[in-house]
């Protein structure tokens, strides 16, 4: 008997459901939700391995959802991660260029001694500047970090997901990965995928899904099993295309794919500018030591001509 003429209370199993759908759904929708089934069952698999026991089913349920989910998470809170530390070492950049780009106030006639006093004080400011300013920009990479990952842990979360994919359409557009973006939510990238699964001349394939079938709990269990799939492909897109833009990354002309490699540039900003303002601070101090040298021998050597012009006028008066 041809599976679309047998009677609906026959489809009690996942599979029996998945049978039925290849004689109602088209051909590309049926062999994605296929592989979002065998995508799942993979998990249960190794999950089974894994615990090198007999489990039941519930147990191998539950442990399949938490590796899927912990995956998912992992991935998207690493990217969290690489991103903010990114944002952290523009602002130390950002911050090093303004405290550089300040200028000492020398101006007026003070003396060789508030010349020296003026530059200690300038590299005294600047260096409260950069340590000040790396405490606030910590702070701050530190309160966002923890905050976009929570919202992500909790926007991500698998009452979340079964809330929002309740339709073979959401699932199909979560499996394909249409319209993806690079943000930390997953589901929000396609709330409109009902919509997008309509055009003028084909339904959505839940609406070619009987409703009998559709009530049934093997119909939800399948589509469960669908829904998780997806999430597990979606993930590895997710890997592929963040470690691509790792891989494209650089700060100053330096590779920056990894937040160990950033953490080392934004590190190396901070040294190269503390050992630039105690070499300046040493120049300034030469250079006025050598300024106040000059002048002094300028003083001396105008006090010695004036007792010279003295002596030579009164030798001059002597021959008269």
């Amino acid at each position: 008997m041809s599976r679309l003429k047998r009677p609906l209370q026959t489809y009690k199993t996942p599979v029996a459901i998945l049978d039925y759908m290849q004689g109602v759904l088209c051909e590309q929708d049926y062999l994605d939700l296929q592989e979002c089934v065998f995508e799942h069952d993979g998990y249960l698999t190794r999950t089974q391995q894994e615990a090198k026991k007999h489990c039941s089913d519930a147990f191998l349920y539950t442990k399949s959802c938490s590796m899927i989910f912990g995956d998912l998470h992992a991935t998207l809170l690493f990217h969290c991660e690489f991103l903010h530390a990114m944002n952290r070492c523009l602002d130390v950049s950002l911050l090093v260029a303004d405290i550089m780009d300040v200028k000492p106030d020398l101006n007026g006639d003070d003396g060789d001694e508030m010349c020296v006093d003026a530059g200690k004080l300038d590299v005294h400011i600047k260096t409260e500047g950069l340590v000040g300013g790396m405490a606030v920009i910590n702070k701050h990479s530190a309160t966002q970090l923890r905050e976009d990952k929570e919202k992500i842990t909790n926007t991500n979360s698998q009452l979340r997901f079964s809330l929002r994919y309740k339709t073979l359409a959401r699932i199909l557009h979560l499996a394909r990965g249409l319209d993806e973006g690079g943000g930390g939510d997953a589901g929000n990238e396609f709330e409109d995928a009902d919509d997008m699964q309509t055009t003028k001349t084909t339904k959505t394939a839940d609406a070619l899904i009987d409703s009998v079938v559709r009530g049934s709990n093997a119909y939800e269990t399948l589509k469960n099993k669908c829904m998780l799939g997806a999430i597990v492909k979606y993930t590895q897109r997710s890997k592929e295309r963040l470690k691509l833009q790792r891989q494209n990354t650089t700060i100053c002309g330096v590779r920056a794919d990894t937040m160990s490699r950033i953490a080392s540039i934004e590190s190396d900003f901070v040294k190269k500018t503390t050992a630039m303002l105690q070499t300046s601070h040493c120049l300034h101090q030469k250079r006025n030591r050598l300024e106040c040298a000059t002048r002094k021998t300028q003083e001396e050597n105008r006090l010695l001509q004036n007792e010279l012009d003295s002596v030579q006028a009164r030798i001059e008066q002597m021959h008269k």
